[in-house]
């Protein structure tokens, strides 16, 4: 999968390290916001790549097939 995590977090501490030497505070304040969309982005792509590696686990390699039993639905009304 693309993307690394630990890079992402790399760049929004350069986001906040390039605020500070902002002169423009519309910069500045592009440069603050900035961070917490790459923390995000970390954090989605850890929680993909945990998903992604859960879903490989898994065997697919016969279908599923149900007992004819649990196929019969039961009413519970009295």
């Amino acid at each position: 999968m693309p993307g690394d995590p630990s890079q992402c977090r790399v760049n929004a501490e350069r986001c906040l390290a390039l605020a500070k030497r902002a002169w423009k505070p519309q910069t500045r304040q592009s440069f603050t916001d900035m961070p917490e969309a790459w923390r995000r982005l970390a954090a989605e792509t850890e929680s993909d790549e945990a998903l992604l590696r859960a879903i490989a686990e898994m065997d697919f390699g016969e279908p599923y097939e149900a007992l004819p039993f649990a196929l019969k639905l039961h009413s519970w009304a009295a």
